[in-house]
């Protein structure tokens, strides 16, 4: 509380007590004067924008007109109690001091890390793009980032979470877009984070992993300061981009204010009449679900609205800001952090329309060594219906809560039967949905959309409930903090530390599971040829899983079944690589048992050799409906037919080795797909990307084989079934 709110409520308390007290001494004096000391108190306070306080302020201006009216003529001359009015006076105070306590004005809960936890703010501008939303035609894309690092200590105060000029603007645009009351964040100008602004880096700091983030629609960068502060104690730095006219208004380092797009508002009104639509994600059968969210995409595409705009100007900033930042092209105020940094491997974060972004840009940035979407939707459809190339991890609110507020919003009943989650067909293709054990799925129970972020701190149940949830504040903030963190120091740092069943059982009763695998089974039995078998292949660098098509491609997965089952891909390796920007036609990691014979026999020699199991027949792209995508795995071959011991993986879209298309191999017979990558696609990625400069009697081969193969050391038929205890 502010001094000011204690003075408040005392004040508004003597006087409740004074006033049922007929026989106390000087009760006049005292009455008067605690009605003035809650006229300054609550006065001073809406000044400083505790608007809170205004109802002690109006409390006591409504005493002070019946103390002005009575003068107290008859109190001295009565005795007993005042039941009735004081009843009602007292019920009066009780309301004003609620609107205080039902707003708290807390410290953020400090993080749990060693590190000091220092914060900048910087500009990135990107002269490319002019003329972006409500910019001037000449104006180039101004964005503000905020940095989160781990610093030396420093006797300063810790920053307040809204400053200087950001109470009027930032704070005044989330209020308004938020909840039309721009007035409503103000007070949180008197909220003391546990960042210390432009702290020095901590001494010696180097090669610190990176993790970007994005707000959500019509917010800030700052929403989820505790997350940041307790990443960036955990020795993470914590870029948080703010996307200019998408955003509430922002204050650039310079001072200028940048607003809201006043298009925003009539876009948030528009959007409240299309919400029946978006039920039928949540209720029925998956197919059912299915159709209706690619009805959904496909209408948003063809409307073509902001939130489709929206979508590639923020995925835009992103990879402009990691770009920037990787090539050391920072401000000076922060060029000892950036330097610091790596960005070659990043975690990518983000908060509602910033989780849907940060999706998008995991499928398309290699350096994205994994993913989070808290609580966003798929705005980008970019991976609906496929597999992230990284580990992600689908953070929801109460989804059943959600599917609540959207019926009640559109004026319809809510279906009977069980709630699924919005986002189910994003992040992993339908016929494997819930197969990746790096893939994560959860819901909060009791949260809402809007608290999963800082705000359930700032207000008290049982008002809590209906803007951020019934989740205690403490564990909503513990639960995006343990998950968050647990999830980065696994798949960016690498860390075993059994993530996610210690964060379950921290927060049981709280945190569940969202098993998607209906989806798989509800497509699979409307889709029978799409039935898959998985494999594992353990390599000295890490594991692939693959799932194979036995109804697409029966002969090619019945062949590399047969080398899984009889143990002749153990000590096979992954040897050549391919790349376009390499000059070659398609980009490729190719594995098998011949890794050895390439580097000493030519072409015919190795293809004079008898394969361990007999060669099969070619199965064409056209008759299995796979192409050579992305992540689909083929058979090596001479002519058709002779494919045996020897695949690839596509690590991009490779169109000239399917059906139909000049192949490398003088024909038009393509390559015969019968694989999908399922997880390890980032490291099949850095794979291609090792030297390849080894030796080669094949001239064909030149400058693809590498210099030191990766050794699979076991290839095995895997359960395939997500191991993610609760």
């Amino acid at each position: 509380m502010l001094p000011s709110d204690i003075a408040l409520i005392t004040a508004i308390c003597v006087f409740v007590v004074f006033w049922w007290g007929r026989s106390l001494p000087a009760r006049p004096l005292v009455l008067a004067l605690s009605v003035l000391a809650a006229l300054v108190a609550g006065g001073y306070g809406v000044l400083v924008d505790r608007w809170q306080a205004g109802a002690g302020a109006l409390f006591a201006a409504l005493m002070f007109g019946v103390l002005a009216v009575n003068k107290l003529r008859t109190a001295d001359n009565k005795t007993g109690l005042p039941w009735l009015s004081g009843a009602l006076f007292a019920l009066l105070a009780a309301g004003s001091i609620a609107a205080i306590v039902f707003f708290p004005i807390p410290h953020l809960p400090a993080p749990s890390g060693s590190h000091v936890v220092g914060v900048r703010d910087f500009e990135l501008v990107d002269e490319s793009r002019p003329g972006v939303f409500a910019a001037a035609s000449d104006e180039p894309r101004r964005l503000l980032v905020r940095v989160w690092y781990p610093a030396e200590k420093t006797s300063s105060a810790p920053r307040a979470y809204f400053e200087g000029k950001e109470v009027d603007a930032t704070a005044a645009a989330l209020g308004r877009n938020l909840l039309r009351a721009p007035f409503f964040f103000k007070y949180l100008k008197h909220v003391r984070t546990n960042s210390y602004q432009d702290a020095p880096l901590e001494v010696g700091a180097t090669d610190l992993p990176v993790i970007l983030f994005s707000h959500g629609y019509t917010s800030f960068l700052g929403q989820n300061t505790a997350l940041m502060e307790e990443l960036a104690s955990q020795g993470y730095v914590v870029y948080s981009v703010n996307h200019t006219f998408d955003s509430a208004d922002v204050v650039m380092p310079n001072g200028d204010v940048l607003k809201s797009d006043p298009k925003l508002l009539e876009y948030n009104e528009e959007s409240d009449n299309e919400l029946e639509g978006l039920i039928k994600i949540f209720f029925g059968e998956p197919m059912a679900r299915y159709e209706a969210a690619l009805h959904e995409q496909q209408k948003a595409l063809a409307n073509g609205g902001r939130l489709i705009t929206s979508a590639n100007v923020w995925l835009a900033d992103r990879l402009f800001v990691h770009d920037t930042l990787a090539e050391g092209a920072a401000p000076e105020g922060v060029s000892e952090i950036v330097a610091a940094s790596d960005f070659s491997k990043t975690g990518e974060m983000g908060m509602s329309y910033g989780g849907s972004t940060s999706g998008a840009v995991c499928m398309v940035d290699r350096r994205c060594a994994g993913g989070v979407n808290l609580d966003g939707g798929d705005y980008h459809y970019t991976p609906f219906g496929k597999n992230e190339p990284a580990p992600f991890m689908m953070f929801y609110s109460d989804f059943a809560g959600m599917a609540a507020y959207f019926a009640k919003a559109a004026g319809i009943d809510l279906p009977d039967g069980e709630v699924h989650a919005f986002n189910d067909f994003s992040y992993e293709r339908p016929e494997t949905a819930g197969l990746r054990s790096d893939v994560y799925r959860l819901t909060v129970k009791g949260a809402t959309h809007l608290g999963i972020s800082d705000f359930s701190l700032f207000m008290r149940r049982p008002l809590r409930d209906v803007l951020f949830g019934k989740t205690p504040s403490d564990e909503m903030i513990a639960i995006q903090r343990d998950f968050v963190r647990e999830f980065f120091d696994k798949h960016l740092r690498d860390l075993s530390n059994d993530f996610p069943q210690n964060a379950y059982t921290a927060h049981a009763g709280w945190v569940s599971r969202d098993d998607v695998s209906d989806v798989r089974e509800g497509w699979v039995s409307a889709h029978p040829e799409d039935r898959t078998v998985q494999v594992m292949l353990e390599t000295e660098i890490g594991e692939i899983e693959l799932a194979l098509y036995p109804e697409r491609a029966p002969i090619s997965t019945a062949s590399f079944l047969a080398y899984v089952d009889k143990g002749l891909f153990d000590g096979a390796s992954f040897y050549r690589v391919t790349r376009k920007d390499g000059g070659s036609a398609f980009s490729v990691v190719q594995g098998g048992i011949l890794g050895d014979a390439v580097a000493t026999r030519s072409m015919d020699e190795v293809a004079a050799e008898a394969p361990p199991l007999p060669p099969i027949a070619h199965e064409t792209t056209d008759e299995t409906g796979m192409l050579n995508e992305r992540g689909v795995v083929s058979f090596g071959r001479l002519e058709p037919g002779t494919a045996s011991s020897e695949f690839f993986v596509n690590i991009d879209d490779n169109p000239i080795l399917d059906s139909g298309a000049e192949t490398p191999s003088g024909d038009a017979a393509g390559y015969a797909p019968f694989a999908r990558v399922l997880r390890g696609m980032r490291l099949l990625e850095q794979i291609q990307n090792m030297p390849a400069d080894a030796p080669t009697a094949i001239p064909f081969f030149s400058g693809q084989i590498l210099s030191e193969p990766v050794l699979i050391r076991h290839a095995y038929r895997s359960a395939g079934e997500a191991k993610q205890e609760e």
